[in-house]
């Protein structure tokens, strides 16, 4: 159980790199080339499958975990969505206040932020099981 676990990891971390490889290659065409419409659409697609995959490959891996790493990943997607959430509100009322740079508060750049903050949320989720059980012991 414990090779066939590993290797489901390491294939979630597969898919996530293939993902971030292609969401990064794709900002790159869209910022250095000329890139037509069609073909924007086409790499646009092939970066949403790569991510669609990506959080397939996820879900199914959390099958695999013990009671303890589910509950850690599912407070850090709850962190993450509730930071995300309240992100996007802050944008879009102050929006209304003052005009946001799109060059600097553009959807592009809430998928890094999006990503920190599941981050962030596994970090603190991990710390607190981690205080939990050097109480316990």
């Amino acid at each position: 159980m414990d090779s066939q676990k590993k290797h489901l990891n390491d294939r979630v971390l597969v898919y996530a790199v293939i993902w971030v490889i292609s969401y990064a290659g794709s900002l790159l065409a869209f910022k250095v080339l000329a890139v037509p419409k069609a073909a924007g659409i086409v790499l646009t697609v092939i970066t949403v499958l790569a991510f669609a995959v990506f959080i397939y490959k996820y879900y199914r891996s959390i099958f695999f975990m013990d009671e303890v790493q589910i509950k850690i990943q599912m407070e850090a997607v709850v962190i993450a969505f509730s930071l995300g959430l309240l992100l996007l509100m802050t944008l879009a009322l102050l929006d209304f206040v003052v005009p946001l740079n799109k060059e600097n508060w553009s959807y592009r750049h809430l998928v890094p932020l999006f990503a920190a903050f599941y981050f962030a949320g596994l970090f603190i989720s991990k710390r607190k099981y981690n205080f939990d059980n050097e109480k316990h012991d």
